[in-house]
């Protein structure tokens, strides 16, 4: 499911245009009407963020339902404004653990609610943005380097974007108001809050409460090149580009070298002996990363290049939990 920026109709316009809806649908029912049930009904593509929270988890993979902790994948950052203006949430009754299961300690409730003969409340979330990566590629550096490390092709979802409300507007009875919070501190540092017998209110929050997953493969190869000469004109070479061990300091456990590719994109390296370099992005979702050992005989070192390539699939590709590396 895609925010598009162009004038052209697309099923994701359609599906998210119908959240303006959803302030007039929770006013005019009592029923509770949770964040789980929102996302569900009206934009399925998309996963519910319970609780939520004030990271975007950008960049992370998917487990079954659960993303990674760490973002080993990247791209250009960028945001852009959802095709709706706000989302109103309503809860029966604020003790009976929904609220909590929604927000977690954003929202707190007191145990002073339970004196409330009403004990419901309305959560409104404006000033809607969504937060995304484009152009996403494999960064992997440090733990990520291992992330796929047999060759072949592997298909993975990973989190692109992300909704997050910059406004959080509580309204209800007065006693169940004057039992309820709002933490600022939790919600990315607020910077303006008010509060009145009927309501509490945050603005500047940055509370994730959806995000959305897109379907990638990521195709893993490698070149051992053992007692490469160091100096100019031995060179270790992957598909376009090659790299090559200018310089060797065997005392410091260390050496400077250059990483080049077809279309003229040219990087100095430099790193310690036995350990991996940061990845390179060396063109649209292609990265490269390397290791430099010590070689058998004086003046050599074996090299450890690899690559990975990492493209937009079709859904279905992801359809089963994150699978393995295969030959392909």
């Amino acid at each position: 499911m895609k925010i598009d920026d162009d004038s052209k109709p697309s099923p994701t316009r359609v599906v998210i245009a119908t959240l303006a809806a959803l302030q007039l649908t929770a006013c005019a029912s009592a029923a509770t009407v949770t964040l789980d049930q929102a996302i569900k009904e009206l934009a399925p593509d998309y996963r519910v963020r319970t609780p939520a929270t004030g990271a975007a988890s950008l960049g992370r993979r998917l487990l079954g339902d659960q993303p990674e902790t760490n973002a080993c994948f990247d791209g250009d950052q960028g945001t852009a404004a959802p095709s709706w203006s706000m989302v109103t949430l309503r809860y029966g009754d604020v003790l009976d653990g929904r609220l909590s299961a929604d927000f977690g300690g954003a929202l707190e409730v007191a145990p002073a609610a339970g004196a409330s003969s009403e004990r419901s409340a309305s959560v409104t979330l404006t000033d809607l943005v969504e937060s995304r990566l484009s152009a996403v590629y494999l960064n992997a550096s440090g733990a990520c380097t291992g992330l796929f490390g047999e060759a072949g092709t592997s298909y993975v979802k990973v989190l692109t974007r992300a909704i997050r409300a910059g406004t959080i507007e509580v309204a209800a009875e007065q006693s169940t108001t004057a039992a309820l919070s709002i933490d600022a501190a939790a919600l990315g540092g607020a910077s303006v809050s008010a509060s009145s017998s009927s309501g509490r209110k945050l603005q500047g929050a940055s509370l994730f409460f959806a995000d959305y997953p897109e379907c990638f493969s990521v195709v893993y190869d490698k070149k051992d090149c053992a007692g490469s000469a160091v100096g100019p004109g031995n060179a270790c070479d992957l598909d376009a580009c090659s790299f090559n061990v200018a310089a060797l300091d065997t005392s410091g456990a260390s050496w400077a070298g250059k990483l080049s590719c077809e279309g003229g994109a040219a990087l100095d390296l430099g790193g310690a002996l036995g350990a991996w370099g940061e990845a390179q992005k060396m063109a649209p979702g292609v990265t490269y990363n390397v290791r430099v050992l010590p070689g058998a005989w004086l003046g050599t070192v074996n090299i450890d290049l690899r690559r990975w390539v990492t493209r937009s699939e079709s859904p279905d590709k992801c359809a089963a939990p994150a699978s393995a590396p295969h030959p392909g």
